[in-house]
């Protein structure tokens, strides 16, 4: 059940409950109504039983006659009806109507007091002529006759198709009040419900009332009247990703406009330049204020080419001015636009693209548009943290092996190891470090990655006791006492394998403390594991190095060997200066990248004694080139 319509589906089953409980009342209420007329019918039965046995009784004249004639008899017959009284019959008399039309008492079945023979009755309702006229049994309820009955049934006398009485019946009241509250107990309890249901309706209308107050709080921002980031989460909870492309908006230096015009004078830019942006997108677009003077917009694919759109967008929004306060301020914006493959089912794999595209953009000096549009849905998924996370979690990594040869005889002297994660749907896709690495440095998913690493390589120098290898690891990462830690566990654990385990230095920065390092590369040492400076000859991996730190191998810089192809005398030369220099400080030399046939012959005859290469190997499972060996 999807959070967005939970309040929704509480009103209804609290509206089912309101028609459930009106729906027992009202069933109740047909209970003691069909209980009633069980009693009328009842009382009707009993009314024909009497008139026929008085009909019999005075089969041979007419009932008045016969009645005045035999005092004896119109005794009996009033004993009889009196037999009929119960706690339900209150009264029961039988009545005719003389030639002025007035009734008078033929019977009367009570006791106590009845009342005389031939007696005047003044009845209150006009019913008592309705039933004598039309020969039809009748209800009189008791707001139309006397009221300590609660009701009278009126059951005519009828003889050669002329009404010669009329036999009233009078349920008592106590007995109506009895019925009416045979089901008194149910009634109050549903009662109770249906008032319980009444106020905790109304009661879930006052919070769902400030729910939707808060909740529209939380997805549109108050100070842009944009959308806000939960709004973006619930919104692709029902889209689809893939029918909208995207945009990332980001005013350059806006923290130099709060602090030169203030935050009030800011807050108001910030409300303007979204107005204005709305304007330039099309209708059905969406724009989510993510934070400070960052802007995400999702558009409908088919309402716009994208790149014609982000370059309208990225035009009138750098050309808008604003005048405040007789300030006119101009804005630049850093922007990047993305076309969504096919493919992609979440959003927060499009975000970080253009995050990162935002971030060079920005470091390419700010105020500039970059459209991604040739972006696969492989790039968008392997570049996902979650999904990182998730393969680290599940130990979905591997090492593929590249062999470093022997550049004379070609025969293979170590492998470099080199991490792969595996795809979880097609196991024999790799995932190269250039998705995931930069992704994962400094936090406890790339401690995760560089422990299953060293579990891989240590495990295949268990499983094949005459190879060597090489790992890479930021010097970076030395700094950092988890990694230390880490590594030099590892060491200890597996020492009777570390002396051929070789540590290749990555090296982003400049060194700055050397005499740490130096410490550092000392620790590596302690079980016999070599130290390998990579892409030495580029960036900052230079010749003080050889003066301050004890290595063991120089790994030439694969920028410079592609300079053989292009410049191939000055590079032979800057070659043969480390060559020489190596030779005389003990150094192994590699030259990396050595990619076709024309490079491996340069570095034969440039005699450098170790190659690495796809032209000599490829990256595979160490098992390809044990089994080759054996072959």
């Amino acid at each position: 059940m999807k959070y967005r319509y939970t309040d929704k589906y509480i009103f209804v089953i609290m509206g089912l409950l309101i028609l459930f409980a009106l729906y027992l009342q009202y069933s109740i209420s047909k209970s003691t109504e069909k209980l009633k007329n069980e009693e009328i019918e009842k009382t009707e039965r009993y009314a024909e039983r009497i008139t026929n046995y008085i009909q019999s009784e005075t089969n041979s004249t007419t009932l008045k006659s016969y009645l005045e004639a035999h005092p004896d008899k119109r005794e009996a017959l009033n004993k009889m009806l009196h037999a009929f009284l119960t706690k339900e019959i209150q009264y029961i008399f039988l009545l005719y109507k003389d030639d002025k039309g007035h009734y008078r008492f033929l019977l009367d079945g009570s006791l106590k007091d009845p009342v005389e023979y031939n007696t005047i009755f003044f009845p209150k309702s006009k019913l008592f002529d309705h039933v004598y006229q039309t020969q039809k049994p009748q209800i009189i309820k008791q707001s139309e006759g006397v009221e300590e009955i609660w009701l009278s049934l009126l059951y005519p006398m009828v003889k050669d198709n002329n009404t010669q009485a009329l036999l009233v019946i009078d349920l008592s009241k106590a007995y109506g009040d009895y019925l009416n509250d045979f089901n008194s107990p149910i009634v109050y309890i549903v009662t109770l419900m249906q008032w319980f249901l009444l106020i905790s309706f109304l009661f879930l209308v006052y919070l769902g009332y400030n729910f939707h107050r808060l909740r529209k709080s939380m997805l549109i921002d108050p100070l842009t009247s944009a959308y806000t980031k939960l709004y973006l989460k619930e919104f692709f909870d029902v889209k689809k990703v893939n029918q909208y492309n995207a945009m990332m908006i980001d005013i350059d230096r806006f923290k130099l406009i709060n602090e030169k015009y203030g935050y009030e004078t800011g807050d108001t830019i910030l409300k303007l330049f979204t107005k204005e942006m709305l304007k330039l997108l099309p209708k059905e677009s969406r724009v989510i204020h993510t934070g400070g003077s960052e802007f995400f917009v999702i558009l409908e694919k088919s309402s716009a080419d994208l790149k014609e759109m982000a370059e309208k967008v990225f035009e009138g929004l750098t050309k808008k001015r604003y005048l405040i306060d007789n300030e006119t301020i101009s804005l630049t914006i850093s922007m990047s636009a993305m076309v969504i493959p096919e493919d992609v089912e979440y959003i927060g794999n499009i975000q970080r693209c253009l995050d990162e595209k935002l971030l060079e953009i920005k470091n390419r000096g700010k105020n500039g548009l970059g459209i991604i549009d040739n972006v696969s849905v492989t790039e968008v998924k392997y570049k996902n943290m979650d999904y990182i996370k998730e393969t680290l979690e599940e130990e979905r990594l591997t090492c593929v092996y590249q062999p470093i040869f022997d550049t004379k005889t070609q025969q293979i002297i170590k492998y470099e190891a080199l991490v792969r994660l595996v795809d979880k749907e097609d196991p024999q896709k790799l995932i190269a470090p250039y998705y995931f690495l930069d992704m994962i440095k400094n936090t406890t998913q790339y401690i995760k990655m560089s422990k299953l690493v060293f579990k891989n390589v240590f495990h295949t120098l268990h499983m094949y006791p005459d190879i060597k290898i090489s790992v890479n690891i930021d010097l970076c990462d030395l700094y950092n006492a988890d990694m230390m830690k880490l590594i030099t566990q590892e060491l200890f654990k597996h020492k009777q394998n570390a002396h051929r385990l070789t540590f290749e230095i990555l090296e982003d920065h400049e060194i700055k403390d050397y005499d740490m390092v130096a410490l550092i590369f000392q620790q590596l040492k302690t079980f016999g594991s070599k130290i390998a400076i990579d892409d030495f000859g580029s960036g900052y991996a230079n010749y003080i190095y050889l003066i301050k730190l004890d290595v063991d191998v120089l790994k030439i810089d694969g920028g410079l060997i592609k300079e053989l192809l292009y410049y191939p005398e000055r590079t032979k030369m800057m070659l043969n200066s480390i060559k020489v220099l190596a030779d005389v400080y003990g150094y192994e030399v590699v030259a990396e990248f050595v990619s076709n046939k024309e490079i491996y012959d340069i570095v034969c005859e440039l005699d450098i004694p170790y190659s690495q290469g796809y032209y000599l190997g490829e990256p595979k499972p160490i098992e390809e080139y044990m089994n080759k060996e054996q072959n």
